[in-house]
């Protein structure tokens, strides 16, 4: 069965709607009875309590400060202090970045920071002096400690 919403029904149901509103809100508005309520009288504690234990301690400060960094690491057993390490060089500055033959002989391009070069055998560049360059490496000597290093390419 089909129920069909005439609009001479939906202004009934709206009617029926306000009338229900306004009765609630009327209802709500009605002023509370006041029931005075006697307080029921204390009972007596059967056993006699020490109230010395409640008085107001001194402070002294946290045990452990709870803002310390903490380290969740497992604990490592200490190392045994071992043999200083003999300072070598400093690893090489320079980047690979290509090659080229040049006049039957190989050029490299490296670059040191933002700066781009091309190297030669035989070439200085600050602190190192390029001694070799073959198709695999080139060969650099550290002149301040005459340390050979290599460059793979």
């Amino acid at each position: 069965m089909r129920f069909v919403v005439t609009p001479m029904v939906k202004k009934v149901l709206g009617g029926l709607t306000i009338v229900g509103t306004l009765a609630s809100v009327v209802a709500g508005r009605e002023a509370p009875t006041l029931a005075v309520v006697q307080p029921a009288p204390r009972a007596q504690p059967a056993v006699d309590l020490d109230l010395s234990k409640l008085e107001h301690r001194t402070d002294e400060g946290p045990s452990a400060d709870p803002f310390s960094p903490k380290s969740f690491a497992p604990a490592q057993a200490p190392v045994a202090a071992a043999a200083p390490a003999k300072a070598g060089p400093p690893p090489l500055p320079f980047r690979y970045l290509g090659k080229m033959i040049e006049d039957g002989k190989l050029a490299v391009f490296l670059a040191q920071g933002d700066e781009s070069l091309s190297v030669k055998a035989g070439d200085r560049i600050g602190d190192y002096r390029v001694d070799a360059v073959t198709e695999t490496e080139v060969r650099f000597t550290y002149l301040p400690m005459k340390t050979k290093m290599s460059l793979p390419l």
